[in-house]
């Protein structure tokens, strides 16, 4: 009983350590955030390997590696096989090499009253590194506790709370209605948006991802939507309704919740402006007509090999929007379901601009 008793004290200390090392863990970054929150001059710089910082960033992060993709699998490598001093050795050399051409790049973003915020994977070797040499050289260097897994930890524990502080107002309507749009001219117009397709770089649809260059991944479309938050200015935030998936990233369930219970405005815009919509979102002047074409093989599970190879056919043809309004008439809009929602109110969209001070004038009585 008595070793039991110890054992249960044991982890209880440890615990109590652990929830203190996270409170002040989070009391820093908060600090940071707070900045942030006050649009003050901050540059996250990501020393980590190019294929780190692209699977998972800080928005706004730009990378100066300070091992590259290679370098980084070596010295892991060398770690797990001749040990954590060898390793080390052969990493110092590796970066001694790069010093003078890692302090030139960091030159680069330095502004009269801008913080250079560093981070690495956790807080270790590359981030502690940089930061205390170039702190030795006047650069405004400040290393950011935990690295990348601390700022994951703060996003995961308050970022459920930071959107329960907001109102959220949630625009829906069809394919090519103009939803996005319209937020634009919301943001442009000095209102805080949540562009929950531009965080997943993804429009939603079968065909959203033509001309983007690829999805977000999940967690870049987490920090984006937290970024979002921290850089609005009110309560009230709009943003588009969307299903739970975005693309290839998924909503997480305190943020659908939070859209699936906010107000909900329907925008109802005419066929031949919806169509004229689509045409200019995803038939630029530079579209690769191939990558349609792959768009198409994906949806032709719904709508049949017939059909895929006319709506082939016709885009050879340059037929382009007859083949928007017969994919929006006899697949998007039947597929579009509404049932499950209550409209506070619908708004017209003959012009966005239009539309959007509509909406402005309705939601703050102006």
């Amino acid at each position: 009983m008595q070793n039991l008793k110890r054992e249960k004290d044991r982890l209880n200390v440890e615990n109590d350590s652990l929830r203190e090392a996270n409170e002040i863990l989070n009391r820093k970054i908060m600090k940071i955030t707070e900045k942030i929150k006050k649009g003050k001059n901050l540059l996250f710089i990501d020393v980590r390997s190019p294929s780190e910082y692209e699977e998972a960033r800080i928005p706004g992060a730009v990378n100066i590696p300070v091992f590259s993709d290679k370098e980084r699998e070596y010295i892991g490598t060398l770690y797990k096989v001749e040990g954590k001093k060898e390793a080390i050795r052969e990493a110092v050399g590796i970066v001694g090499k790069k010093v003078q051409d890692i302090y030139i790049e960091f030159e680069k973003y330095v502004e009269k009253d801008r913080e250079l915020i560093v981070y690495c994977a956790r807080g270790g070797m590359r981030s502690s590194t940089v930061t205390s040499l170039f702190k030795e050289f006047s650069l405004p260097v400040i290393k950011l506790e935990n690295g990348y897994k601390g700022y994951r930890q703060y996003l995961n524990e308050n970022l459920p709370k930071m959107l329960k502080e907001k109102e959220l107002i949630v625009l829906y309507g069809k394919t090519g209605s103009g939803k996005t749009n319209i937020l634009q001219e919301i943001k442009q117009k000095g209102y805080d948006v949540l562009d929950l397709e531009k965080c997943a770089n993804h429009r939603g649809s079968l065909l959203g991802g033509i001309g983007l260059g690829g999805d977000a991944t999940q967690k870049n479309f987490e920090a984006y939507v937290m970024d979002s938050i921290l850089k609005s200015k009110s309560d009230i935030i709009f943003t588009e309704g969307e299903s739970k998936r975005i693309g290839s990233v998924v909503m997480p369930n305190y943020l659908f919740e939070e859209v699936f219970n906010a107000r909900k405005f329907f925008i109802e815009t005419d066929m031949d402006k919806r169509v004229e919509i689509i045409r200019k979102e995803y038939l630029k002047e530079s579209y690769d007509e191939n990558e349609i074409f792959e768009a198409l093989e994906k949806l032709g599970r719904y709508i049949g090999e017939k059909k895929k190879n006319e709506y082939v056919e016709k885009l050879k043809n340059k037929q382009f929007d007859e083949v928007i309004r017969d994919l929006m008439e006899n697949y998007y809009d039947k597929v579009y379901k509404t049932k499950s929602h209550t409209f506070e109110k619908t708004f017209h969209n003959a012009d966005e601009e239009k539309c959007a001070e509509d909406i402005i004038k309705y939601v703050f009585g102006i």
